[in-house]
């Protein structure tokens, strides 16, 4: 028989499950084999969906127990998961017995041309408020970054309240100042399972913080945020486990004070307006000291013998706050050697010789430092009219004990040419007796025969040590700051992350 006109077609291929229902069917199938699951398994919860025979028509994964539903909608984000929850109710009812993931950077945007310029933003707490409202909690976090409270003031203060009732693990808002005002979030402070708390531009009271009872909280960021120092104290007081404190041009501060915090790990701070006084005491934990420190404000640290990273020290003010006066000298900013300062991170104007003179007293001020970072705030290439060499400011000076005996490594940064910072490294090269490496970054590293000028100029000073080798880089793109890129860093200031114009 003749086949050869004859066509078989394949059979028809299966119909195609949605998207949402083949990312979990395969995360489900993966998390069956995790250990966690093999003893519901083996007490028979699971028996019936996966020892059965596989059927075309079984809907395994609505069969799965609800402990699984709910750590898969766990995995998922917040869109992802309001997806999921509409499959079955099933999943709704895993989804209640959830904690809740909050994140308005997964909040559908209404569409343009639908809503004026600022409704978008204002919309989305119209959804926050109705997903709080929905979930009984546990809340593991609750993210905003884009959602506005502009008139929704008394909402806003309506979410913290529900957050705290539910158990709240982690809050970060995160956005532009104009959308937020001033809103009251005092009863986050007094939530005992609160791990991570990130505010912008709110507000804490005295009576609130007195009240601070955040037994967990390991994580603390005021951005913008209005407290006073009594307030500051009774929150320290009262978040004994706290290892991250971050102070962000912070208002109502003119003394930051941080006592008897024997957790923390990590203090940042970064000037907002006139800052008259930095104090550390009994702080036996804490390793690094990070922010934009200007050297108008008394810096007193007592009690850190784990402080290794203080840094940007702020030598070169570009601009005075109102009623703010320039550092004469850096008797005020520090005052008393630190030791256990092994990396230090300076902001000068090379060009000065009046800023360099401080560069020098302030040196003395750590005596075993191993590795100095510094950034140049001259925002002009060449020299201006109080620019001199490092040899007629430097040759009348006793030699300095960290460079000659402990300097082992150096990095400087400025964008364009800048013969005072090539005159310091020389100055560095002949007295740093065990330098290994120094490293100049500039965008001028990417014209090669610029790179051979500075190279024959550093080659004619007499090197201290035979081991130094000097490298040429170009300017790298800077990350933004977070707790974590920075713990995760040997050096915070080597990571390419930025600190000084956090």
């Amino acid at each position: 028989m003749d086949y050869g006109s004859t066509k078989i077609s394949d059979p028809p291929p299966p119909p195609q499950a949605p998207p949402e229902r083949q990312h979990l069917r395969s995360l489900s199938l993966s998390l069956s084999k995790n250990p966690r699951y093999r003893a519901a398994a083996n007490a028979g919860e699971m028996a019936g969906p996966l020892s059965r025979p596989r059927n075309a028509s079984d809907d395994r994964i609505n069969e799965l127990p609800e402990v699984l539903l709910s750590d898969i909608l766990s995995r998922l984000g917040t869109a992802e998961a309001a997806r999921t929850v509409v499959l079955s109710t099933r999943f709704r009812d895993a989804w209640l017995a959830t904690p809740l993931r909050l994140d308005d950077l997964e909040l559908p945007v209404p569409a343009r041309g639908n809503v004026s310029l600022i409704q978008p933003w204002t919309a989305r707490a119209d959804v926050v408020t109705r997903a709080l409202a929905s979930h009984p909690g546990p809340v593991a976090l609750f993210r905003l970054s884009r959602t506005s409270f502009r008139g929704r003031v008394p909402a806003a203060e309506a979410w913290f309240r529900q957050l705290a009732a539910k158990c709240v693990r982690e809050v970060s808002l995160c956005f532009s100042p104009e959308w937020c005002h001033d809103a009251l979030a005092d009863p986050l402070l007094g939530c005992p399972t609160l791990q991570v708390l990130a505010l912008g531009r709110c507000h804490l009271s005295d009576a609130g913080a007195s009240a601070a009872a955040a037994a967990a909280l390991t994580e603390l960021t005021l951005s913008e945020t209005c407290i006073s120092e009594a307030a500051l104290q009774s929150v320290l007081s009262g978040c004994p486990a706290l290892r991250s404190l971050v102070l962000k041009h912070v208002h109502g501060l003119q003394r930051i004070r941080v006592s008897s915090c024997r957790s923390l790990v990590l203090l940042g701070v970064w000037h907002y307006k006139q800052l008259d006084e930095i104090t550390v005491e009994d702080a036996p934990c804490l390793e690094r000291l990070l922010g934009n420190m200007r050297l108008n404000a008394a810096i007193t640290i007592t009690g850190a013998p784990k402080l290794t990273a203080f840094g940007y020290a702020v030598v070169s003010i570009p601009h005075l706050f109102h009623g703010e006066r320039a550092p004469q000298g850096v008797n005020k900013g520090l005052r008393a050697p630190i030791h256990s300062v092994k990396i230090l991170a300076i902001s000068v104007k090379f060009s000065s010789k009046k800023d360099m003179e401080k560069v020098m007293s302030l040196l003395d001020s750590f005596p075993c430092l191993e590795t100095l970072h510094f950034q140049s705030s001259d925002y002009r290439s060449g020299a201006d009219k109080d620019y001199t060499t490092v040899s007629d400011y430097n040759q009348k000076r006793y030699p300095i004990r960290c460079v000659a005996r402990y300097l082992k490594s150096v990095i400087l940064e400025c964008e364009q040419h800048n013969p005072g910072m090539l005159e310091f490294a020389c100055f560095l090269l002949a007295r740093a007796h065990v330098l290994q490496f120094m490293r100049i970054q500039s965008e001028m590293c990417d014209v090669p025969k610029w790179v051979t000028e500075q190279q024959n100029l550093l080659s004619q000073s007499n090197m201290a040590s035979l081991e130094a080798e000097v490298v040429f880089e170009g300017m790298k793109q800077r990350k933004d700051f977070t707790t974590e890129g920075v713990n995760a860093l040997s050096d915070p200031f080597d990571g390419g992350i930025n600190i000084l114009g956090h």
